[in-house]
């Protein structure tokens, strides 16, 4: 393995490493929820996916065209983001602060292993399909979207968790 082939192996994760840590910190503290924000990221999240998947990649002059097969992957992918989404949305801690009455949301040690498992997944995919794509003639752009379409679909059922979740504990309150 050449010098720059581990620098490139090593150097995300030595960036990832911290954010990750300073992330956890954030994460484990309780911060306040803002029911009515909570669409906010699962747009901007689906439109980037629509962007990335139907507009013309760099070079080409036409979009790429999926075929049979590439729409049961990607729905594949989004199926297990959704699972993947719903069960990271049911580990964050959802209640009502006793002073002031607001929605306070705390990340759990699930929703953090998930993060990380993700993080080392995405990179793992990546340089296992830069080294074996090819001879196992895999389509790495549909690999690449799958990944894309997995993580806006765990992102925006995480939300939509989350919001019903805490749709139940203020009804509850009430």
């Amino acid at each position: 393995m050449t010098e720059h082939h581990t620098l490139q192996l090593f150097l995300p994760i030595l960036i990832l490493l911290p954010v990750l840590y300073f992330r956890m910190r954030k994460m484990t503290k309780a911060q306040p929820l803002k029911l009515r924000q909570l669409w906010f990221r699962p747009a901007i999240i689906l439109a980037v996916t629509a962007l990335v998947l139907f507009a013309p990649q760099p070079g080409q002059h036409v979009a790429r065209h999926f075929m049979t097969q590439d729409w049961i992957w990607l729905a594949l992918a989004a199926a297990f983001g959704g699972v993947a989404g719903w069960y990271w949305g049911r580990t964050m801690a959802i209640e009502v602060h006793p002073e002031d009455g607001t929605l306070m949301v705390t990340g759990g040690q699930a929703a953090i292993v998930v993060m990380a498992v993700l993080i080392l997944l995405r990179l793992g995919l990546r340089t296992g399909l830069a080294v074996e794509g090819q001879a196992w003639h895999l389509d790495v752009l549909l690999l690449s979207d799958a990944s894309i379409v997995f993580t806006a679909a765990l992102f925006m059922v995480r939300s939509i968790e989350m919001y019903l979740r805490a749709k139940r504990v203020m009804q509850a309150t009430a």
